[in-house]
């Protein structure tokens, strides 16, 4: 009986760390600093490891990684997203598609216009921003 409740307690308290973990931070970490990637790079160095070229992740810690990003005109920009789920809303004219909530899944959109588009997770909120600049 006492076994039970022990296995009971320590389950209890593993699912709640996990919860937790999953809800991520992110909005008052003044000390991230955003990397910048290129067209032709062979990776994007962040705050989670190397990120493929052309390639924004949309982490478990609710930013995108690179935060910014420069590409060639007609350039294919891929978003990639883990367990948590976000979406990519762009705010600047010209862009792409905006992405819907995703989670488990890579999506990628075209960039045929020069310009900087900007970009937000509208789930997460006014921290977890980013952009693509088309030259």
């Amino acid at each position: 009986m006492q076994i039970r409740l022990v296995l009971r307690s320590a389950m209890t308290l593993a699912f709640a760390a996990l919860a937790l973990e999953g809800c991520g931070g992110g909005g008052g970490n003044s000390s991230y600093s955003s990397p910048t990637g290129t067209t032709g790079n062979t990776g994007n160095t962040g705050g989670t490891g190397s990120v493929p070229p052309n390639t924004v992740q949309a982490t478990e810690n609710a930013t995108f990684n690179p935060a910014t990003l420069t590409v060639a005109k007609g350039t294919t920009v891929t978003f990639t997203f883990g367990s948590l789920t976000h979406n990519v809303t762009f705010s600047t004219a010209g862009a792409p598609t905006n992405i819907p909530d995703a989670s488990g899944q890579s999506v990628s959109r075209n960039f045929p216009n020069a310009g900087v588009f900007n970009f937000t997770c509208t789930i997460h909120g006014s921290y977890m921003t980013g952009s693509i600049t088309v030259q």
